[in-house]
């Protein structure tokens, strides 16, 4: 009886701490339809200016399969991720039925027209440089669907102020 005790209570531990590993390495999703958009915004130009970046707004939301794989491709890709990092400060714009951040799309010219994920290109003073569509990035391969890294990275490096 101890021993099925024992052995019961050691499971359920082992169980739990597998659980609780699990969750803490489940991805992160970059829409936060919590969020208020422009007040997004409106921070990452204030650190934009300070740092001497650009501002990349990017629509979308986790209800979008094209907009995870896109954030998923910036995250492994070290180019685009290394590019992001060094000239912009990067706002991932959450629109959703439950958060359609209207005074956000307001002030980007509403890039959600544009489609799912959209891109806007900030200055730091809140001008809007540039806004641009997803499917110009996406891969002609239909074997390989996806965004292509190569035009993804073109797109940052065109906008990205250090010319």
């Amino acid at each position: 009886m101890k021993l099925a005790i024992t052995t019961f209570v050691l499971l359920s531990i082992t169980v739990g701490s597998v659980a609780i590993a699990a969750d803490a390495v489940k991805p992160a999703v970059p829409y936060d339809a919590l969020l208020d958009g422009w007040k997004q915004v409106q921070g990452a130009a204030q650190k934009a200016e300070s740092d001497g970046k650009r501002v990349l707004v990017i629509v979308g939301g986790n209800w979008c399969k094209w907009c995870r794989a896109l954030d998923s491709l910036m995250v492994v890709n070290a180019e685009l991720k290394g590019e992001i990092a060094a000239h912009y400060e990067l706002v991932h714009l959450n629109w959703s039925k439950e958060n359609k951040n209207a005074e956000a799309m307001a002030h980007l010219g509403n890039p959600e027209a544009l489609g799912f994920p959209s891109f806007v290109v900030l200055s730091p003073k809140l001008k809007i440089l540039h806004t641009q569509d997803s499917g110009s990035f996406e891969n002609p391969d239909r074997n390989k669907p996806g965004h292509d890294p190569a035009k993804l990275l073109a797109f940052l490096k065109q906008w990205d102020g250090s010319k």
